[in-house]
């Protein structure tokens, strides 16, 4: 159940994880790769329901290797 704070959604990696289907090594990549925007808060990773919506509006990236 994602955290209230403000009028923020918060999601840690866990709930991420669960809620998407992915393993929450992924979702710590995303993060670490700055695809998913997050803050850490007491050694835990938070994702707000704003920065999950910027992350799903993006454009799909193209492979240019082919």
């Amino acid at each position: 159940m994602p955290v209230s704070l403000g009028g923020l959604e918060l999601y840690d990696v866990e709930e991420l994880s669960e809620k998407l289907g992915i393993q929450e090594r992924t979702v710590r990549k995303l993060l670490k790769d700055g695809k998913l925007r997050g803050r850490k808060l007491a050694k835990k990773w938070y994702v707000s329901s704003e920065s999950l919506r910027e992350y799903f509006s993006q454009p799909e990236p193209t492979d240019k290797e082919a």
